[in-house]
């Protein structure tokens, strides 16, 4: 006889089709009957709220009264919360961002008792490879999950899962979901053929005789009269045993059974019995662009300048960084962040987000002049703080804007030495926008405001250095040459022919890249959830539709721009027509550095289209059946086009398992001779196009109108979500999109990564002018002008410098890129160096590790 585990919950969406507050307003009743009924009756079995935390917050803002009741509960075991602060979506979502959910969640969830040491992710869309590595490093040993798991991958629904750092969770799937015993009669032989139907579905590929079955829904009340009706349940009939449990008592009977668990390796993307939702990747790529913005300004400059600060003396806000943080996390749930809600949804979602980056960026202005204004100086002219969050020396280049009335100015370093720039961009300024006293003036200053790119030399490690700006002096500038439709240095040279098609040849093995960067514009009769292409799909490519091409230069970069026009359909009933009713105008700009071997590109597109999907192709040439992407903390191999795409209409797939993937920011193809590597600021998604296996498409955007539609070619059947009109997910409108295209000749090397890594994390330069929109007295402290906190010589990349959470330590970051392992470096500091977790307990006994594996974080404390 088979024991089935009844746990009782609710799966609590804080907006999808409807918003937070009405969810808000729902949640003071739902928890007003949870309390009272558990309350009037201790024996009833424990209650699961969702496994977040921020329900907690959104009930005690609406009943702060009941803060009391609602403790008692959660500490005699009848409510289970956390250990999320919210149900985080794993694949668009960074990698900080899902450490510091799990950080938050368990610190808010111990204010009201123990969190649940379940990873309990009843409904992301999809599951990373990584979520038994991040459960681990917070003590969490196993994990209950829903969508992404088929017999295909693992053949049974219990399994040891394993990350490729050693990281393992004892893993239980919902194959039918969270919401497969809901709603069940009061009447125990009304509810007897229902539970009986359910439980065998449940048990159809479990691999021991100890079977989940999950009693609620979404907002689902408490259903109180199950647990009564389970002895009646057990008495009319003999395939299972039932009986009222938890996550964590069904692990402990599956545990005595262990031996008969099998092991899985790897991501779980599987839509055959439950949709994953290819599409939301891209959906409102907006949106997506300004949480990669958000979550790598505070992460990889906020928190690390806050940190240097600090230990100069300054305060760190770390109540505000934490609110920063939570904000953004209510962004995170896989409807929120994955864009498939309600027109209404998403602009509460972008508000949030938005938000979050104005306090972000306004904190790091702040500290900027807080810094600067105790920098000693050592000569005449405006101070510009150059500032290094990754933990080595750097030189190489960084953006600086400067306002000035001169036409002619000059950058130098501490010793004198003059700094070459060259101008990227500059347009005339109001002043009254910048300067406080000149807000109230009758005349208006106008000054020239100039982007430039500066070269800069041993910026130190995790700190800072000091250059100056002196208008009026004449700066010399290095001769250089501009070739016409051409970019060339000593790695690469990048040809436009008339037709405005690109040849990118590798100068250091000889390999050509033809037709890089081909634009090709496709429909989508898909909806918010999911990318689908029409019944029958009109392509256009940018070849033909080349406007003009333009070259410049300067001594340390040259620059094409091409502009195409491509003539496009307006609309899908137009795509289905053949009809060129409107135009998707396009400027691509390609910059190559004299001195780099990687192709940096802008990509702006204007666009007044609907019912389509823009992509931009990198044809690899590469010999290879797959490829490699980078997921949180780490990089994952997929095959080029699932074998699943064979087989999934015959055996009635939920959704297509096409080719279309998440990234985080990486994605490369390379055999032993040629390959390519797109690094990209906020896109996260990318295609195999079927029939060109060697060809990696970057989404650009993605414009549909509902956010849920039913048959759809990739997705038969009913309708996700609702069958609402969505049309601002049309997203019309400027874009504007930024990679690089890094060349490959055999498979990356610590040089490679160390590029990548650069790109990625740029350096900061400030302009200490004094003009601020804000005032603040003098700290009177005095700060030299160069400064390193710590160093550390790692191929690791750069995660976060940060306060701890209880403010013992600073806690530096790094993970491995590669897929080998790499060796770990010596972290450098006057301080007590201590390793850690993510969860940032001090990990007694153990010394540096010599090796990181393959997708593996590295954390340690300092002490302060």
């Amino acid at each position: 006889m088979k024991t089935v585990h009844l746990i009782q919950h609710t799966h609590w969406d804080r907006e999808w089709y409807f918003t937070e507050n009405d969810s808000k307003a729902v949640l003071y009743y739902f928890m007003d009957d949870l309390i009272n009924r558990l309350e009037a009756d201790p024996q009833l079995p424990p209650f699961v709220l969702d496994a977040q935390t921020v329900i907690l917050d959104d009930y005690l803002e609406v009943a702060p009264e009941n803060l009391a009741r609602l403790t008692a509960l959660i500490r005699d075991g009848q409510i289970l919360i956390g250990p999320w602060y919210t149900q985080t979506d794993f694949l668009v979502v960074g990698a900080e961002s899902i450490a510091r959910n799990l950080l938050l969640g368990m610190e808010g969830a111990r204010k009201y008792g123990t969190p649940m040491p379940v990873g309990y992710v009843p409904d992301s869309f999809g599951q990373s490879a990584q979520l038994p590595m991040f459960l681990n490093q917070f003590g969490i040993r196993h994990a209950v999950l829903w969508r992404g798991w088929s017999e295909h991958d693992v053949a049974r629904t219990e399994f040891i899962w394993h990350s490729n750092d050693g990281s393992q969770v004892t893993t239980a799937v919902l194959p039918w979901g969270y919401g497969c015993a809901k709603w069940l009669p009061a009447d125990a032989q009304e509810a007897l053929p229902v539970v009986l139907k359910v439980s065998h579905k449940q048990a159809q590929f479990a691999a021991t005789d100890q079977i989940l079955l999950p009693n609620g829904n979404d907002q689902s009340p408490f259903e109180y009269q199950v647990p009564e009706m389970l002895q009646t349940l057990n008495q009319q009939q003999d395939d299972f045993r039932y009986v009222n449990s938890s996550f964590s008592d069904f692990f402990a009977a599956l545990e005595i059974q262990r031996e008969k668990l099998p092991d899985y390796h790897g991501e779980l993307l599987s839509p055959k019995y439950m949709r994953i939702h290819r599409g939301i990747f891209s959906t409102r790529i907006d949106i997506k662009k300004l949480n990669a913005k958000l979550e790598k300004t505070v992460s990889q400059y906020l928190e690390p300048l806050l940190t240097v600060n600090a230990a100069l003396g300054l305060p760190y806000p770390q109540t505000t960084v934490d609110t920063i943080w939570r904000e953004a996390m209510k962004s995170h749930a896989h409807d929120s962040i994955g864009g498939c809600n309600s027109d209404r949804v998403n602009a509460m979602v972008k508000n949030r987000l938005l938000s979050g980056l104005e306090m972000a960026e306004q904190l790091l202005d702040l500290n900027f002049q807080k810094l600067s204004e105790g920098v000693t100086a050592t000569q005449d002219g405006t101070k510009i703080v150059l500032f290094n969050s990754l933990p080595r020396q750097r030189s190489g280049t960084v953006t600086l804007t400067v306002m000035t009335p001169e036409r002619d100015f000059r950058l130098c370093d501490n010793e004198g030495n003059d700094c070459h720039w060259q101008l990227l961009s500059e347009q005339p300024q109001d002043m009254s926008t910048v300067v406080q006293e000149l807000s109230n003036s009758t005349e208006t200053t106008w000054f020239r405001k100039c982007e430039l790119q500066v070269e800069v030399k041993n910026v130190p490690a995790c700190g800072y250095t000091t250059l100056w700006f002196k208008p009026g002096e004449i700066s010399r500038h290095l001769a250089h040459t501009v070739n016409t439709h051409q970019l060339e240095n000593h790695f690469l040279h990048l040809r436009a022919d008339a037709h405005g098609v690109l040849t990118l040849t590798d100068k250091r093995s000889g390999q050509h890249y033809h037709h890089l960067l081909q634009l090709l514009d496709g429909g989508d009769a898909g909806d918010n959830y999911n990318y689908s292409p029409p019944e029958e799909d009109w392509k256009i490519t940018g070849d033909d539709h080349f406007l003009e091409c333009h070259t410049d230069g300067g001594s340390l970069f040259n620059r094409m721009v091409l502009r195409y026009r491509l003539p496009v359909p307006q609309d899908l009933n137009s795509r289905q027509q053949r009809l060129t009713d409107a135009v998707l105008d396009v400027a691509i700009t390609l910059t190559l550095a004299h001195n780099s071997p990687e192709l940096n590109v802008d990509i702006t597109v204007n666009n007044q289209i609907r019912d389509h999907r823009l992509q931009v192709l990198l044809p690899t040439g590469a010999a290879s059946r797959v490829h490699f992407a980078d997921q949180p903390f780490g990089l994952i191999k997929r095959d080029n086009q699932p074998a699943a795409m064979k087989i999934w209409e015959d055996e009635n797939w939920s959704e297509a398992p096409a080719a279309l993937y998440p990234m985080q920011s990486l994605v490369m193809m390379h055999d032993e001779q040629r390959g390519l590597c797109a690094v990209t600021e906020g896109l996260r998604e990318y295609e195999i196009p079927e029939g060109q296996n060697d060809v990696l498409a970057i989404t650009l955007l993605r414009s549909v109108g509902w956010l849920g539609r039913a048959n759809m070619p990739y997705r038969p059947g009913r309708a996700s979500g609702m069958v609402l009109p969505s049309p601002e997910s049309q997203i019309p409108g400027i874009h504007h999109c930024s990679l690089a295209v890094m060349p490959l000749t055999g498979a990356p090397d610590a040089a490679f990564w160390r590029r990548v890594e650069e790109w990625k994390t740029p350096m900061l330069a400030y302009l200490a002018t004094g003009w601020s929109r804000f005032r603040l007295n003098p700290h009177g402290r005095e700060f030299p002008a160069d400064y390193s906190l710590l160093s550390w010589d790692t191929p690791l990349h750069f995660s976060t410098l940060k306060k701890s959470q209880r403010g013992e330590h600073w806690v530096i970051r790094g993970w491995n890129p590669a897929a080998q392992p790499v060796k770990t470096g010596e972290v450098k500091s006057s301080k007590k160096i201590t390793p850690s977790t993510l969860a940032e307990g001090e990990l007694n006994g153990k010394s540096n590790r010599d090796f990181t594996e393959a997708g593996e974080p590295m954390t340690f404390l300092i002490g302060i």
